[in-house]
């Protein structure tokens, strides 16, 4: 970004204080990053006011927790900034714990919060550094609901556990323990040996049942706790959400002829932005009612399925021309309408990320591998590093920004989690504007 010292002055009221995107202009002076401005975002989501903060040292105002030792948010910060001056390029940050001090009846304390940093330099026509811009997301709710998901998938990993042991004990006393101790006791004791062995097995039996049920309350608590944040975001979001669109659509018919093109451009951006919070909260409430629905499996047509998705997007406007391949596809079993959420989000990503080609091939089909049948969706799109591959099937965790590619980061989640239910596997291939393939497997049932 190339600016003269002239371009950076706003006044409060103007279209950057309005403007929905948490950003903070600084002005480097290592170790000191003076605060010139932050939009009203921004002071909302920190507890701020622009008058409070404005001049002042960036980690003056936003020091790390005392309290928690383990704290770098501070250091990672000042790692991030210190790139974009050396590099004088945009240096976009990992998710960061960063603690906030809010006021409250006992005084000042700090309340744990999650961003998603970018830092960008603003350069003169001499290619000299002006300034930094500091844009964050607050991430809070969906690092906490990440979590609870996490949580919720390592009881179930335990539960599984636990009930393998349980098994493996049976089947170790049937066929290794209780034969060994016939053998070598006499026929007389064959009794005894048999009472002993099944009250030892009993024994262990109780045991693991007690530890089962004691997982299985943990897991009815994180599974009320999540369907509690389900609804919280259902409810409570959705009505000023649809507040906030609402009302922006009659500013913009109602009064739009007394707004100039900047007022006019602000009011879109509200509506825009309000339309991808909802479009999120939308496929969050699909992911986590994924978790909870039984699989209704049946005999699924997979070419019949896949010909489906591929008319709901063909009857759609795209900027490119799409060719698809579609290569024999062996049927299976599984839940209908899950995977075909699944080749839904498959395909949707293969057109969004090929879509800046001038024409975008997409191939999509199955082979064979040992017990399973596994299915693929190849495009010629913008692909993506393999060094940032952990980062793929994580919910929110997207390896594009939004200014390349819109997107609210739960599909890829989603058809993983789907592709699990069946007791199946996801994975991908890519290289950099090259393209890539998704492929998941089924396994298959004789």
């Amino acid at each position: 970004m190339s600016l003269n010292n002239s371009d950076i002055h706003v006044d409060h009221g103007c279209v950057f204080h309005a403007a929905p995107v948490l950003f903070l202009l600084l002005k480097p002076n290592p170790p000191k990053f003076t605060i010139l401005d932050a939009t009203d975002a921004y002071c909302l989501a920190t507890q701020t006011t622009c008058s409070e903060i404005i001049n002042r040292d960036l980690f003056e105002v936003f020091p790390d927790n005392p309290a928690d030792l383990n704290a770098t948010g501070v250091s990672n910060l000042r790692m991030s900034l210190k790139n974009v001056i050396e590099k004088k390029q945009p240096h976009k940050m990992q998710i960061q714990k960063y603690d906030i001090q809010v006021t409250t009846e006992n005084g000042i304390c700090f309340e744990e919060r999650f961003w998603n940093p970018k830092n960008s330099p603003v350069l003169n026509e001499n290619n000299e550094l002006l300034y930094i811009i500091h844009q964050v997301e607050d991430v809070t709710g969906s690092v906490y609901l990440q979590n609870e998901i996490d949580k919720k998938s390592k009881l179930i990993k335990e539960n599984d556990a636990r009930i393998n042991q349980i098994l493996n004990a049976l089947l170790k006393f049937t066929t290794l323990d209780f034969s060994e101790r016939l053998k070598t006791t006499d026929k007389g004791d064959e009794l005894d040996a048999i009472v002993v062995g099944l009250n030892s097995v009993i024994d262990e039996l109780e045991n693991y049942m007690y530890l089962l049920k004691n997982s299985n309350a943990e897991l009815a608590y994180a599974n009320k706790e999540l369907d509690s944040f389900s609804y919280s975001v259902s409810h409570d979001l959705r009505a000023p959400l649809r507040a906030i669109k609402g009302y922006s659509h009659v500013l913009m018919e109602d009064h739009g002829h007394m707004l100039n093109e900047e007022g006019k451009q602000t009011v879109n951006v509200i509506i825009r932005n309000a339309a991808k919070m909802a479009a999120l909260i939308d496929d969050l409430l699909t992911f986590s009612r994924i978790g909870k629905q039984d699989l209704k499996k049946i005999t699924l047509r997979m070419s019949n399925m896949v010909d489906s998705v591929i008319r709901e997007f063909t009857n759609q406007k795209q900027k490119n021309s799409v060719e698809f391949i579609v290569k024999p596809l062996e049927d299976i079993e599984g839940d209908n309408s899950m995977i075909h959420q699944v080749f839904t989000n498959l395909i949707s990503n293969a057109i969004k990320y090929s879509g800046k080609k001038e024409k975008s091939v997409i191939e999509i089909g199955s082979y064979k591998e040992k017990e399973n049948m596994v299915y693929y969706v190849k495009d010629n799109g913008a692909g993506f590093d393999m060094k940032y591959y952990k980062k793929l099937f994580g919910v929110f965790q997207r390896l594009h920004s939004d200014s390349e590619f819109e997107g609210t980061g739960v599909g890829i989640a989603m058809v993983q989690r789907i592709i699990k239910k069946h007791s199946g596997e996801v994975w991908a291939k890519a290289e950099v504007n090259v393209g890539a393939t998704f492929y998941f497997s089924i396994p298959i049932k004789y």
